[in-house]
């Protein structure tokens, strides 16, 4: 599943390399650019104008899974050949306690 037109018309997408992609888009007139590195498994936020102004580093796990599924999959429409992500994390299956019948 690649990302919306919709999606593509409010956030545009560019492929710097095979492995990383980025998206931009303005927000009350300030830039903010999020590059996904899919084999660094970063995703890079750089913000212009704000206070907090400058760059952050996010690691994938602690983004929303689907969202880097899709971007993933719009990297590789638009030629890139990014690793695949990490195997989700399993939940805890943690035993039921309680008394023993």
């Amino acid at each position: 599943m690649s990302l919306t037109a919709a999606f593509n018309d409010d956030y545009p997408v560019e492929m710097v390399n095979s492995y990383v992609l980025t998206v931009q888009y303005d927000v009350a007139g300030y830039s903010q650019v999020m590059a996904y590195d899919f084999k660094a498994r970063l995703m890079t936020l750089r913000t212009d104008g704000y206070a907090d102004a400058g760059v952050r580093m996010i690691p994938f796990s602690q983004l929303d899974r689907d969202s880097l599924v899709e971007l993933r999959d719009q990297l590789i429409e638009l030629g890139g050949s990014p690793p695949p992500l990490a195997p989700e994390p399993n939940t805890l299956n943690k035993p039921a306690r309680g008394l023993n019948p």
